[in-house]
Order: structure tokens, then sequence, then C-alpha cells
């Protein structure tokens, strides 16, 4: 049986460190494994345009463009050069579909509904965005912010149109697809809306390293939820807890690439936080660590820092929008107000033995429900399906 082609289309990820990064990792060797899979970059001059762990180099890289008015700043466009080649390469390798993470070969998958008619179209959702520019400004509806505001806007005007395409829609949380199914969507809607999870990192295991006094919160810190997930916990959480912070001895890190100046200013005489900003391995970082600190109020998608908390079983005290789209039940500490926090993050500092019992089933459920084969094998069947000549493949 000849397998089906299909080009996929991303930004440079294999040198790069994030949930989104480990997505796109675990979908590429995912189609690799299931499909004869080709890659196309998007990505400007200095991006490393070869992965070293996939061991061919990718078809092309194209470099993105502003994006014209009104649409999105997630939807670049391209040159007119890149534009042509990319319709050629279709034409010449007759690809069965082509699979997009997010929406940023928006203007590239245009082209292939109007070159290839044939051709199939997957886009990997995984957040939606207008949602989290949405939830960006109503946690910030200042002037100075306004940016999120008009983003909104095109982003939901964007999405609509979006999701009238007769293409396969993959999300990772639940509730977004159904929000986007039951109220974005036309009815009846053209394509289909499928949920494929987040997964553990592949191979992750306990790692055996000398525990710290340290509690963690990480994650890109220049993104909006982490800025303001950041602000929430020194504003709201620390004065709550930070006289049990000195009482244990402990101290929360504060990791991640791309900190803020304000972040180290903010953090003037508050002792019992230090701003660690990247690290070498995370993974490392997290297996030092007590356990996990992530009080997020803007979010889209699922988290994958619960995931990566899970593989090497620390405890994770977040909130329900930070464990949204995750089928974890009581292994997690829910709170949303920073009293709820607070006393979550205190009781887990108080019985070390709780805390290593919580980490160790959240990596027990996680493992079940998010182990990287298992994913993958529901990720194959599902483009089988949209695919196959019974179901319209090819549409």
């Amino acid at each position: 049986m000849t397998r089906a082609r299909i080009l996929y289309l991303d930004v440079p990820f294999e040198n790069e460190s994030g949930g989104d990064k480990n997505r796109s990792r675990f979908l590429f060797q995912a189609l690799r494994e299931n499909f004869d899979a080709d890659l196309l970059l998007i990505g400007r001059a200095g991006a490393s345009p070869k992965p070293a762990w996939i061991h061919f180099q990718p078809l092309a890289m194209f470099a993105p463009q502003p994006a014209p008015f009104p649409r999105p700043a997630s939807t670049p466009s391209f040159a007119p050069a890149d534009r042509e080649q990319f319709v050629a390469l279709l034409r010449e390798k007759k690809y069965d579909a082509v699979f997009c993470r997010f929406t940023i070969g928006w203007e590239l998958l245009a082209l292939v509904r109007e070159a290839v008619p044939g051709t199939a179209v997957v886009v990997d959702v995984d957040m939606v965005s207008s949602r989290l520019v949405a939830l960006t400004w109503a946690a910030n509806p200042a002037f100075k912010k306004r940016w999120f505001l008009f983003e909104k806007w095109k982003l939901q005007h964007f999405e609509r149109r979006l999701f009238r395409e007769p293409w396969l829609f993959l999300f990772t949380n639940a509730t977004e697809l159904a929000d986007v199914r039951d109220g974005v969507a036309p009815r009846p809607a053209a394509g289909e809306f499928a949920l494929l999870p987040n997964i553990m990192p592949r191979g992750a295991a306990p790692v055996a390293v000398e525990r710290q006094r340290v509690i963690l919160f990480f994650g890109s810190l220049d993104s909006s939820a982490n800025v303001d997930g950041f602000q929430f916990l020194v504003d709201e959480v620390l004065p709550l807890i930070e006289a049990d912070l000195k009482r244990h001895n402990v101290t929360i890190h504060i990791a991640g690439k791309n900190p803020p100046a304000a972040f180290a200013q903010r953090l003037l005489g508050r002792d019992c936080v230090k701003l660690v900003g990247p690290v070498d391995s995370i993974e490392h970082a997290i297996a030092e660590s007590q356990f996990v600190l992530l009080p997020l109020r803007i979010a889209s998608g699922t988290r994958t820092r619960i995931l990566e908390a899970a593989a090497v079983g620390r405890a994770v005290v977040t909130t329900t929008i930070g464990a949204e789209g995750l089928d974890l039940g009581d292994t997690v500490w829910i709170g949303d107000t920073a009293q709820e926090l607070a006393a979550h993050t205190r009781r887990l500092l108080a019985d070390q033995p709780l805390a290593d019992e919580s980490g160790r089933r959240l990596r027990e459920r996680s493992t079940a429900l998010y182990a990287a084969g298992n994913v993958a094998v529901d990720l194959g069947v599902r483009l089988e399906r949209f695919l196959s000549p019974q179901n319209g493949g090819g549409r």
C-alpha cells in the first residue's frame, strides 16, 4: 500500500525550546513514521535550516514578511518568488496533503486551494489566538496595550474565515474545540474538527538530580501569559506565602528565556524569589525543584509545562485555565484566587511526602493519557481517515 505524501509547514523548531517546539518535533516525527513527509520551514535568515535529528535538508525556507492590513500579525505574507516556488513544489511533488502548524502559513494554504485543489489541508490550531489576545486585553485594557484589542478584532474576523474552509483542524483543548465548532465555525461546518492532545516529552523519565529548596515558575518569560502570571505571583500570591517560604528556607525560581527587564526591577528586595532566566535544561530545573507553581490567568491550548513537570514526577499548583484541556483530575492542585494558590503552596511546602506523592500520581495519569506513541497512533488514524476516498480525501 502506497503511503500518503504530506508536506509539513512549520517555523524552525530543532534548536528552539518551549512547549510549542516540543509539539512541532512530535508532529513531524509522527508524520515521518506514518507517511512520506517532507519539511518546509518558515523563518528568517539566521534560523537553523537543518534540524540535526532529522538527518535531511528541508526542501526550502521561506522568509515571512509583515502581514498586510487587515490580516493579524500571525498570518504573514511571502515574497512572490517564494509563492511561485511553493506552487511549483506542490505541482512537482503531488502531495496528498499539506499539514501546517498554527496559521503562519495561511497565505501558502490559500495557494494550495487555488493551485492544486485536490490536495487536502490540515491545520494544527493548537491554540486559539483570538482567545489569547482577548484574555490579555481583558487583564489590562490600558491605552498602551491597545494592540491586543485591535489584534483581537482582526483575529476574530480571520478565524471566522479560516474555519469555513473544508480542512481538518486539530485542537489540543476540547473546550476550545467546542467553542470554535459551536460559536465560530459555520453550520454545517465544511471541514472537520478533531482533538489531538499534547504529549508527554518523548523518552521522558524521572531525572536523578539533587533536589533543591526551590519552587519553580517557568516558561517563555516574554509572553503575555507569563508576564501576567509573574505579576499575579509577585503582587498577590507572594505576600501570602512569603513567611512560609522563609520558614522552610525555600526560594521561588523564575526560569525561562527572554525575561523582560522589568522582572528584575520588580524583584528588588524580594529575597525569596530569584530571576534565573534561561537554563541549559528545563528538565533538570524541574527535577531539582520541590514542585512547580504556575499561577496563570491567560492561556490557550494546553499547558505543555504541566506535562513536562509530570514527566519528571513533580507536583503542579496552577489555575483552572492553567490546567484546562488536560484530563488530570485531582492530580494537580487547582486554585483561581491568590488565597487558594497560597493555601495549596503552603500545604505542599509543609508536607514534602504529599508533594512527592502528587508528582508520582500526576506522572502516572499523564503517561497513561498523553504518551507520545498513543497520540501518534491517533494522529495517523485521523489523517488516514481524512484522506481516504470514502471520506472525500483530497478535498
